[in-house]
């Protein structure tokens, strides 16, 4: 398989564009206040300042905020943030390391479209770097390192939290059918120089298919597994036929 088709359709692949945030209604009481979600940039804020302080938690959320923010981050955006994290709050019950699962997802695509095509190890030297100058735990910034370099293949992994972690990114493939297809759109927008995209995206959907099951975790995959096997079988048939 061509390497580097099949590197480039995988992060085209592997994150999230929609939050599903439903809050369970009391079947009599109702409730006419919204409940209230952080958000990334708020959280991941709160996180750093615990370490150090508000002003270096907002110099580096300000920092984050810029890289994400780039004209040509169709996809890879702030957005693409908000939806990870929301995400990652359905199955926070099941986290064992909330923090570094956060700082991880703030981190796992500040470097993107690197010339050398590095960029989960980039990402994750920024967030390293960032994280040794305020005290974060050794065994926590190991952990944000590991998380961000998961992101590169979404192997299943021994750790509980790099599988949810995964998954959470993942779970764009599940979504509703026009969700999907926002996605795809906005991740041609992104990737539109790319040469033969059509070819090298069908070889991972199709490495996908092939999977035994896509997601590695029973929280993501009773809820995305058949829609997200539908979805990619519908994308495939819409590619031109490969030469």
């Amino acid at each position: 398989m061509n390497q580097i088709f099949f590197r480039i359709s995988l992060i085209l692949l592997l994150a999230g564009t929609v939050h599903f945030v439903g809050a369970a209604q009391e079947p009599v009481q109702k409730n006419t206040q919204k409940a209230r979600v952080p958000g990334p940039g708020k959280e991941f804020q709160q996180i750093i300042a615990g370490y150090s302080n508000r002003a270096t938690a907002k110099k580096y959320w300000k920092e984050l905020a810029s890289l994400y923010s780039g004209a040509d981050r169709h996809y890879h955006n702030i957005e693409h943030l908000n939806n990870f994290y929301h995400q990652l709050m359905l199955c926070q019950a099941q986290v064992k390391d909330w923090e570094s699962l956060v700082v991880a997802m703030v981190y796992h695509d500040a470097i993107y479209n690197s010339a050398d095509r590095r960029d989960e190890e980039r990402s994750a030297e920024l967030a390293t770097s960032r994280l040794s100058k305020i005290g974060f735990p050794q065994e926590k910034t190991d952990l944000v390192k590991a998380l961000v370099l998961a992101t590169k293949t979404h192997a299943e992994s021994s750790n509980s939290d790099i599988n949810l972690f995964n998954d959470a990114d993942m779970s764009i493939l599940g979504q509703d059918r026009d969700t999907y297809i926002r996605y795809t759109r906005n991740v041609r927008l992104e990737y539109a120089a790319t040469p033969n995209f059509d070819a090298g995206r069908k070889k991972v959907l199709n490495y996908f298919l092939s999977m035994k099951q896509i997601f590695k975790t029973a929280f993501f995959s009773s809820r995305y597994e058949t829609a997200a096997r539908a979805n990619i079988a519908w994308e495939i048939a819409t590619l031109p036929i490969s030469e």
